[in-house]
């Protein structure tokens, strides 16, 4: 086998990995870079670029596959050519579906109010119809994804040939819902590509076993190397829950940053808001959707760990709220809606709890990339 790694060796995000031998290949991921790493793209020089890859050390049995949905490893699917079969696990896909889906109908809402106000000028609404139609295209072609189900407990896990090259998927812990790393074997070798993985979330005890029980006789390690150069401790979900909640025994009204996609801290959220007696609230469609989608796949399988039951925030029952004190989850894209419900609350009782990289908030390029998180967090003085 032969093995070029396109992009990703020198920045985080932005994957890119092609696996090849003489009759076909293999690519795991294609990413989106993210904003500070890596030189920034244009849409067409992404599609230039896919398009230039696939040109090039061509095969007759050739085939893309994804370890999770984050931007930064799925981001270019899009531009796959549609002879390429993509695979992805179940769990992705659904994921992904969610996301546009939920998109679409957000855009298509925002495009009735345009056209139903007369101050509203043509090129925005041609913008918004630009923007239902890039919603519409994604969702084909997530739709025609192939994909594979999570092996059972105890079940010889499920194999995928590309031609010569056979590839086993393997569940992993990660902060988004259904990651997995990969086997890739041909030609009398062994590939582990393990994609982003961790042990410190609630799913992360059989990452040992399975590296123990598969991963034997590797020739060829491909990992993350995100968290190498890093000397902070990694804590484990159950113990970050336990911190939660502490602090939020201590404040009224407590809103927490975090990814609608990230299963096991969503439960640590949902624990801590039990523990400190703190109704749990949401205010995006896309996390409800989400919670919903978790709970009617895990929550069985879990013992109710992954059971989500969240109260939608509803402005026109704002008082009754601020009398009983609430625990709200949030990403950095409510921003607005969570400033207007802070100017209502005493700041003094009012706490954000958050966790994401440092640099968000302090490198110059990143904070203009993602001003979110740094606009989020100034809105609060706890």
């Amino acid at each position: 086998m032969d093995i070029k790694v396109h992009r990703g060796l020198e920045q985080i995000g932005g994957c890119i990995t092609e696996i090849s031998t003489a009759t076909s290949r293999v690519f795991i991921d294609f990413g989106q870079n993210l904003p500070g790493n890596g030189e920034p793209t244009t849409p067409e020089q992404d599609r230039l670029m896919v398009e230039n890859i696939f040109a090039t050390n061509a095969k007759m049995h050739e085939a893309v596959f994804y370890t999770h949905g984050h931007e930064d490893h799925v981001g270019l699917f899009e531009y796959i050519p549609t002879c390429v079969p993509q695979y992805m696990s179940d769990g992705t896909k659904e994921l992904l579906l969610i996301k546009y889906r939920t998109l679409k109908e957000g855009v298509e809402l925002s495009l009735e109010q345009l056209q139903n106000d007369a101050n509203s000028t043509k090129e925005h609404i041609e913008e918004v119809i630009v923007q239902k139609s890039n919603a519409e295209k994604k969702i084909k072609i997530i739709t025609k994804m192939n994909s594979w189900g999570r092996t059972p407990p105890r079940k010889k896990p499920y194999s995928i040939s590309i031609g010569d090259i056979t590839i086993t998927p393997f569940f992993n812990c990660h902060s988004i819902y259904d990651s997995h790393m990969f086997l890739i074997e041909a030609d009398g070798k062994r590939i582990w590509h393990t994609g982003d993985y961790r042990a410190h979330g609630y799913m992360g005890k059989g990452l040992i076993p399975t590296l123990r029980k598969y991963a034997t006789n590797i020739d060829t390690l491909i990992t993350e190397g995100t968290m190498l150069s890093r000397n902070d401790e990694c804590i484990h979900e159950c113990k970050v829950s336990e911190k939660m909640a502490n602090v939020m025994k201590s404040f009224k009204y407590v809103f927490v940053l975090a990814s609608a996609t990230d299963i096991e801290r969503l439960a640590s959220i949902k624990n801590a808001a039990l523990e400190a007696k703190k109704t749990l609230y949401v205010c995006s469609k896309f996390m409800s959707s989400t919670m919903k989608f978790f709970t009617e796949r895990e929550s069985e399988l879990s013992h109710g760990l992954f059971s989500f039951s969240p109260r939608m925030l509803r402005f026109n029952g704002l008082e009754r709220i601020k009398k009983k004190g609430f625990v709200l989850i949030a990403g950095t894209s409510q921003i607005s809606r969570v400033e207007e419900l802070t100017k209502e609350l005493p700041i003094e009782e009012t706490l954000l709890v958050y966790s994401s990289w440092e640099g968000y908030y302090t490198i110059p390029e990143q904070v203009a990339a993602n001003p979110g998180y740094k606009n989020f967090r100034e809105l609060f003085c706890n």
